[in-house]
């Protein structure tokens, strides 16, 4: 009967944490749409292209040091709208929820639209 208890609550506690992992894309989705694709109409298969990433650690090297390689590099390309709208994510809202949606992006996790 223990072991059922102890089976139920695993399961429950693995759910809720996979459901959490779950927002941070979720929310750097909700963000990305909000900011950058309204702004610029840049889609986030488009971004991984102007940014050259490929794969999903190049994509989190660009979120070192508060994401300056990220800005510079959208510089370099000329997209001063996309770097106006990663500023606002970061000084907003999380950072981090917007690199764990393009990093799930490079991934392979492409959101619909």
């Amino acid at each position: 009967m223990k072991f059922t208890k102890y089976l139920v609550a695993g399961v429950i506690g693995l759910s809720l944490a996979t459901s959490v992992a779950m927002a941070d894309y979720d929310k750097g989705m909700k963000y990305y749409k909000r900011y950058i694709t309204r702004t610029t109409h840049i889609k986030a298969t488009q971004m991984l292209k102007i940014l050259g990433v490929q794969t999903p650690d190049q994509m989190k090297a660009l979120f070192k040091d508060n994401a300056k390689p990220l800005i510079e590099k959208l510089k370099a390309a000329h997209k001063d709208k996309a770097v106006k709208a990663v500023e606002k994510i970061i000084k907003k809202h999380k950072l981090k929820d917007l690199e764990d949606f393009l990093v799930g992006v490079a991934a392979g996790k492409i959101p619909a639209g």
